[in-house]
């Protein structure tokens, strides 16, 4: 038997006899190959969610009594409904060694001193970062409730190697220090690690951010309900999946069925390590490409290339074309001049579905050669409206700049079972 699944047999022989949710929804079973592992049924964030509505605050998913846990964190309700999550400190320690491993991954250790740029709160990104760090030896300078100055100044003193934040943040984070005399808070900066978006994988963006910081930027992934499930690959860029610690299937959304090399799918994961909260065939609603290349330096784990390429749930169909708004950020990004920028999906008064999108741009003549880009790339008539800066709303946290407003819009394909 695969290694895996035996770690996989094991935890559920650890968390099935006090769960009452995977109890459910498992039973007895133990599977024995990879085929057995397809007949469990996937896991949803829906469920979680309506499992917590029943059984309120932190339903059912529990595997012991509420003593043993020690840790609460929350999802950030940016894709619906808060999700609570609990940690028992054995959880929480690995948390933190996988946050480390992220982090050793691009370079950081003792010696570095890391910025992180998230707000305290519940939510995970801080906390996670925060052990992380010290896990893999490195000074935390914690940002925290601070102003974007008042970050950059506290970075400039204390002369930060690394900043941890989002890739829509290092951006505007860049462009505040440019604006304020402050370039200088940028020189120390050795390594911009990024995450809660997609972004620091695709070339433009991570390119833009390079180019501001004078630094390396590297991306990872994880999420609140799962774990830290990816690493970046510092020779080839891209991420690495944890396939150590993680069973990850990349299956198509509709059919649940494997996806072949070279097909986008969703990522499905199940953490073979957390106990507490368990996550048996989760939904992440993350969309890969699984792909047989590996990376020059042959790190452990499927390779990819660009990262998560969107959410499931945020893929739209646009006269019968799939498009993901991170694939429209690639090519607004590749424009030197661009601040903020939003992205509207919307039917006109002949039930056509448009884009629009607003931007921020230095210079209003650039709408029409990122006009002429979107239509090359990606087929698409793009309306661009070019905004004065300053207009459009700055995030510190995950960005919120697509929004829907067709009459019709199709069911996700990240929904159900």
């Amino acid at each position: 038997m695969d290694e895996r699944l035996e770690r996989l047999s094991a935890l559920l022989a650890q968390v099935l006899p006090g769960n009452a949710f995977q109890r459910r929804r498992l039973g007895d079973v133990r599977p024995r190959d990879w085929d057995d592992l397809a007949t469990l049924p996937r896991t949803t964030k829906e469920e979680l969610l309506a499992d917590q509505a029943e059984s309120p605050p932190f339903g059912t998913n529990l595997s012991f009594a509420l003593d043993r846990y020690t840790h609460l964190h929350q999802t950030s309700g940016s894709t619906g409904a808060t999700l609570r999550v609990l940690d028992t400190a054995d959880d929480w320690a690995w948390w933190r060694r996988q946050l480390g491993r992220v982090l050793a991954a691009a370079g950081i250790g003792a010696g570095d001193r890391v910025a992180l740029a998230y707000s305290f709160g519940p939510y995970i990104q801080f906390w996670a970062s925060y052990e992380g760090a010290q896990e893999a030896g490195a000074l935390v300078i914690p940002l925290g409730g601070m102003e974007s100055v008042q970050r950059l100044e506290t970075m400039r003193e204390y002369g930060a190697s690394a900043l941890l934040c989002t890739p829509s943040y290092a951006l505007h984070l860049a462009r505040v220090a440019l604006d304020n005399g402050l370039g200088d808070a940028l020189d120390t900066v050795e390594r911009v690690i990024c995450t809660g978006e997609p972004g620091a994988s695709m070339p433009a963006v991570r390119e833009r951010i390079e180019s501001l910081w004078g630094a390396r930027c590297h991306d990872h992934a994880g999420a609140s309900e799962v774990g830290s499930f990816a690493y970046p690959c510092a020779t080839d860029g891209g991420l690495h999946l944890f396939e150590d610690e993680f069973i990850c299937e990349v299956l198509d959304p509709a059919t649940a069925a494997p996806v072949a090399d070279g097909a986008a799918g969703e990522l499905v994961i199940t953490a073979l390590a957390r106990t507490g909260f368990p996550v048996i065939r989760y939904r992440t609603g993350d969309m890969i490409e699984r792909t047989a290349r590996q990376c020059s330096a042959g790190h452990p784990g499927l390779w990819l290339p660009e990262g998560i390429l969107g959410r499931a749930d945020d893929m739209v169909v646009i006269r019968g074309m799939n498009v993901f708004p991170s694939a429209i950020e690639e090519i607004l990004r590749q424009s030197s001049g661009l601040g903020e920028f939003s992205i509207t999906f919307y039917s006109d008064p002949h039930a056509m579905d448009e884009v629009k999108v607003e931007a921020e741009l230095a210079q209003p003549r650039e709408a029409r050669d990122i006009q002429a880009r979107l239509r090359q790339r990606l087929g698409l008539r793009v309306r661009i409206v070019p905004v004065k800066p300053g207009i459009l709303p700055t995030y510190s946290g995950k960005a919120r700049r697509v929004h829907d407003l067709r009459e019709t819009v199709p069911i996700a394909p990240g929904r159900g079972r």
